[in-house]
């Protein structure tokens, strides 16, 4: 999958936005870890960052003008957000921050002061929710934040969101309904937002799902300096991406495109397709000649999901695709990651430590190349898994001799080399945890649960160190959020193992597993 690296170069004309995301509403890290991603983007030719300060979760930034909102205990000061902000301007990126402004709002009315601005209906996803577009005092709330935010950011832009809504089922909206179109609500409340940000001497940036995916007549009704942010992540057709474009240039909008690294098709890495999808953008958006295409900015989804570290790899290689596109990303993406990056030489085994990785990545949903595991944390788990099919055999566990053989030679960010290797030894332990008890019977149960407590205990410390090299709190305090959240074990990769280590403990210290073969599926 990855050539040998030729140093050629793609004198192509650079996009206007170059840029990567940031999702700290999800997961605050420290600030020392922003400015490096900060210096990790300049030296890669980054330009942008979304900075997404507000989502369903809470505020990443403590808000001055509305310290009622739900905030991250470890939110940051808007002193600390303004220095961020001059620390990308002076190494040439330009820092945009999000607010959510009518989906992902709960940071919004789980507050006992603005649950009424809750209008979760039927128009939408079902899953999500939404403020009552056009109420007072929803738009007063967006003016104050709106303000605040960009009295702290020198950027030209504010990113807006608006994906994934769900609203209708207020009376104000069902009022509102008997005399307008929902195309005509929503541009009548977008419009308003763009007019709140004109005066604030800004452009408003929003995600194009519901306004040109889901129903386009709504651009019939928008204000045409609005800026669309195409999404769609699971595929990797170039074809789709230049109809999506097509689509908003005839309809006179500037466009930026927006493939994912990690999202939640995927566990702690991503795989070869995930990768195809940034191409299909990049060489779609860098062959389009046209001044209402502004480039192209690459998300990446909530924190908790991956090991922080593990994954500068994949930042580069979206890197090198916008900047190169997909047969210079191909090329030499990844040899010149090892050798900036890790300090060390590109050779055959690399290419083929990473080709196997990408490929075999696990997926959350369906069975392509396999689908991932969630470590098993209670007994109604554990006889699921002994009772489980056999599990296809993968190349995880066959890599870790490749890549200690390969530790020996990295120069720089050994830290970062261990986290991407423990990544890959979350995995092969994860499959081979399930495959230990599958299709065991009583008395052979035994040793091999005291086993895996044991293999659970060792991997549960190297996690919990991994975690507290950079993050606050503890993983496990961020589990408790979960069903709050809406999120799954599968979004708490650290908090669900440490779980996991625990309940595979105690089972092992446990007499009541060990009964005779025609129990044997009991424990």
């Amino acid at each position: 999958m990855f050539m040998t690296s030729d140093n050629s170069q793609n004198n192509t004309p650079r996009l206007p936005f170059r840029g990567l995301m940031l999702d700290a509403a999800r997961l605050i890290e420290s600030v020392a870890y922003y400015r490096r991603f900060i210096d990790f983007c300049s030296a890669w030719k980054i330009n942008t960052v979304i900075f997404r300060l507000t989502d369903d979760q809470g505020c990443a930034m403590r808000f001055r003008s509305h310290p009622e909102l739900v905030t991250h205990a470890n939110a940051l000061t808007p002193t600390e957000v303004s220095e961020l902000a001059s620390y990308a301007t002076e190494r040439g990126i330009e820092l945009i921050p999000e607010i959510e402004s009518l989906g992902h709002s709960h940071y919004i009315t789980r507050t006992a002061e603005h649950g009424d601005l809750n209008d979760q209906g039927t128009g939408g996803f079902e899953w999500a929710n939404a403020l009552i577009p056009l109420h007072p005092k929803t738009l007063q709330i967006m003016d104050d934040l709106y303000t605040e935010a960009t009295a702290l950011f020198p950027s030209r832009y504010l990113h807006a969101g608006c994906d994934e809504t769900n609203w209708g089922g207020s009376d104000f909206s069902r009022q509102l309904l008997t005399t307008r179109t929902r195309a005509q609500v929503w541009g009548e409340y977008l419009n308003s937002l763009r007019a709140m940000l004109q005066r604030l001497d800004r452009e408003m940036i929003i995600w194009d799902d519901m306004v040109l995916q889901h129903d386009p007549t709504i651009l019939d009704y928008l204000d045409k300096r609005i800026i669309l942010h195409d999404w769609e992540y699971a595929g990797d057709e170039p074809n789709a991406v230049s109809a999506r474009l097509a689509l908003a240039r005839e309809k006179r909008f500037r466009t930026i495109g927006g493939p994912a690294l990690h999202w939640c098709k995927w566990g702690p890495r991503v795989g070869s397709a995930q990768l195809a999808n940034i191409d299909s953008y990049a060489d779609v958006y860098r062959n389009t000649a046209d001044n209402a295409v502004m480039g192209v900015i690459v998300t990446n989804w909530v924190p908790s999901r991956y090991l922080r570290d593990a994954i500068w790899d994949g930042l580069a290689y979206a890197a090198v695709a916008i900047n190169e596109g997909s047969t210079g990303a191909r090329m030499h993406a990844l040899p010149q990651f090892v050798a900036e990056h890790y300090g060390a030489r590109w050779d055959e085994i690399w290419s083929a430590v990473f080709t196997a990785i990408y490929d075999a990545a696990p997926t959350r949903f369906g069975d392509q190349p396999v689908a991932l595991l969630i470590p098993w944390a209670n007994e109604e788990e554990l006889r699921q898994a002994i009772a489980a099919a056999p599990l296809p055999s993968l190349s995880f566990c066959a890599l870790l001799p490749k890549l200690d053989a390969l530790q020996q030679h990295i120069q720089r960010n050994q830290a970062d080399f261990a986290a991407f290797r423990l990544s890959i030894e979350y995995l092969a332990h994860l499959y081979w945890r399930h495959s230990a008890v599958n299709s065991l019977t009583g008395q052979e149960l035994a040793p091999v649960l005291r086993e895996v407590a044991r293999r659970d205990a060792a991997l549960a410390a190297k996690l919990s160190a991994d975690w507290q090299s950079g993050r606050t709190g503890t993983p496990s305090a961020w589990l408790t959020l979960a069903e709050t959240w809406g999120f799954s074990p599968e979004d708490f990769l650290h908090a669900r193992f440490m779980t996991a280590a625990a309940f595979s403990e105690q089972v092992a210290q446990k007499d009541s597993f060990r009964q005779d073969s025609q129990d044997s599926k009991q424990l």
